[in-house]
């Protein structure tokens, strides 16, 4: 491997938490914005008088401000691989981000297909604290996801977790538009479903609806696993064909990856690299597990 390459490779996770930061910091900040907005204004400003504590019957500022606290999480993570070289997450804050991140895709494409030819683009994706929420929220979000939080594959199964919000959604909106009603208590039809209802059952509409999640839900975990898998496939070619790591038997390359992170482990604190340890097991094809490869490298660091 050219000199070049091996400094790409080394410097990948470095620039997937600074991106990170960044960008989750800008959804946090972009959605405190947009629901702030939601909220101190006045009914006659914008003509829709789902605003104050009102605006929490919307999908739009529930689905982003979901998004938001996934998006602020994954902050501590990417701080810390900064430091320790290691940028890590959990597989259940990845689904957590799925979920998030279905949610704001479907206030997306609603917004973008069916609001918009039916207001107008100007009003329902640019104007106001929708250019925050139906648009630069749901992009940042996406890109997220795709390009920098690919960390694990997402099963087939976890796409009905991802469009759970989306579906309780539209459970409660039936229930306190159609069944309670506005005049009882419920919620006014501010999604104007009852001009749906004109063409079709409320059964064959909410079926509608659910498959657009579905399929919303599906399209994102398969460009997510696509570049999931990609990107396994560079950091394992790249501790495979490393100058850095062509030793003649695993342990003394096991010995080497604990003396090149000890000095990166700042306050002593101390990282397993699982991952490439995995990756120099099927280089080696040394048949070790684990916890054997884990006390070879815990010997060396704490040499």
């Amino acid at each position: 491997m050219s000199k070049d390459k091996k400094l790409d490779a080394l410097q990948i996770n470095k620039v997937r938490c600074v991106l990170s930061i960044i960008v989750c910091s800008l959804i946090c900040v972009f959605v405190f914005i947009g629901v702030c907005q939601q909220l101190v204004v006045q009914p006659t400003d914008n003509g829709f008088p789902e605003v104050g504590w009102k605006s929490y019957h919307l999908f739009t500022i529930l689905s982003n401000m979901l998004m938001a606290v996934s998006a602020a999480m994954c902050i501590p993570y990417a701080v810390d691989g900064m430091r320790n070289h290691n940028y890590h997450l959990p597989r259940w804050y990845v689904d957590l981000m799925y979920i998030g991140t279905t949610g704001v895709t479907v206030t997306f494409v609603i917004a973008l297909t069916v609001l918009s030819p039916a207001v107008s683009f100007y009003r329902i994706m640019l104007w106001s604290n929708n250019l925050h929420l139906h648009t630069i929220c749901p992009l940042l979000s996406i890109a997220l996801f795709f390009f920098i939080n690919s960390d694990h594959k997402i099963g087939f199964w976890k796409t009905f977790l991802a469009m759970a919000p989306a579906t309780a959604y539209a459970l409660v909106y039936i229930i306190m538009v159609f069944i309670i009603g506005q005049d009882a208590g419920g919620w006014r039809d501010h999604y104007s479903v009852s001009t749906v209802l004109d063409y079709v059952s409320l059964p064959i509409a909410a079926l509608i609806f659910f498959v657009i999640c579905f399929i919303l839900a599906t399209v994102l975990r398969f460009f997510h696993n696509l570049i999931h898998r990609d990107r396994k496939a560079g950091f394992e070619e790249f501790y495979k064909t490393s100058d850095s790591y062509d030793y003649p038997d695993i342990e003394s390359a096991i010995r080497a990856l604990a003396q090149e992170n000890r000095p990166r482990d700042v306050g002593g604190e101390l990282t397993l690299p699982r991952r490439a340890m995995t990756v120099l097991e099927k280089k080696y094809k040394s048949g070790l597990s684990m916890e054997e490869m884990c006390n070879i490298y815990l010997r060396e660091y704490y040499s």
